[in-house]
């Protein structure tokens, strides 16, 4: 009965912010494929865990359209992304050598605005291809550097009493000096990484890939033809650009030469007669 007893008072002892580290344990993060059917039911994941986790989701579009209407739509998606108060990471627009035009944006999103965002993403003329939903678990490492944060700052608050005390030796002031330094250092450093995970969970990652449709007559995809265009003309520019390449570094030496012929007629002349 006393062993039942002490096990029973260890349990309800144990710390409450141990918690949510065994919640997260029992629940692992998860990845998987969104059709676009399901496009809401992916857009309601965003809300906020019940169990009080810190989740860092991520989407991935992929959508197609004609090549020239990759430009105008990412910019269009751009502007209503910085009116709902998003933070833009990184933009790509780039034509490949078939003609097509390939284009990139990762941006972060309150949870709340998600859905209208994904909605703008899908809008005709794009085609959702397809649509990616992950989950990244920060309970426990948030958890981590807030602990360690609470014992940086108790450590600096006693540093600092330390040296407002009277009659401590000069040799002590300049340690404790040197080590609240470092304590400070830390603070500061270890306060960017849960400000960061903060960020993270507090927000949705969305990455969209446009990709560009190149131009087809009817059912015939005209591509093969177009290269073709692109390579011939490649090859005339390219050769043009030799010859004057030649050219440039035959002029100089044109006096030269002219001198050599000169020379050898003033010889073979002689010789004929």
């Amino acid at each position: 009965m006393g062993r039942r007893s002490a096990a029973l008072a260890s349990v309800i002892l144990l710390p409450t912010w141990l918690l949510p580290l065994a919640a997260c344990k029992r629940q692992p993060p998860t990845s998987f494929l969104a059709p676009p059917t399901r496009m809401m039911m992916a857009a309601r994941a965003t809300a906020p865990d019940a169990t009080g986790r810190k989740v860092a989701i991520t989407h991935s579009f992929v959508v197609e359209l004609p090549s020239a209407a990759v430009q105008p739509r990412q910019q269009k998606d751009l502007a209503a992304c910085l009116a709902a108060g998003c933070i833009v990471l990184n933009t790509r627009l780039n034509q490949v050598p078939d003609g097509s035009v390939q284009g990139a944006i990762a941006v972060r999103i309150a949870p709340d605005k998600f859905p209208a965002f994904a909605a703008e993403l899908t809008a005709p003329p794009a085609r959702l291809i397809s649509h990616t939903e992950t989950a990244q678990d920060e309970t426990v490492p948030l958890l981590d550097i807030e602990k360690r944060l609470d014992a940086q700052t108790a450590l600096r608050d006693r540093l600092k009493a330390l040296l407002g005390q009277q009659g401590v030796a000069v040799a002590d002031l300049v340690a404790i000096e040197k080590q609240l330094a470092d304590v400070q250092g830390t603070i500061e450093s270890e306060t960017a990484q849960r400000n960061y995970l903060r960020t993270i969970t507090d927000t949705v990652r969305v990455d969209v890939s446009y990709n560009g449709l190149i131009q087809q007559a009817g059912p015939l995809d005209i591509s093969p033809v177009r290269a073709a265009l692109n390579g011939f003309a490649r090859g005339i520019i390219e050769s043009l650009g030799a010859l004057i390449t030649w050219i440039a570094y035959a002029i100089p030496w044109l006096p030269v030469a002219a001198l050599g012929l000169w020379l050898l007629r003033l010889m073979v002349r002689p010789w004929r007669r």
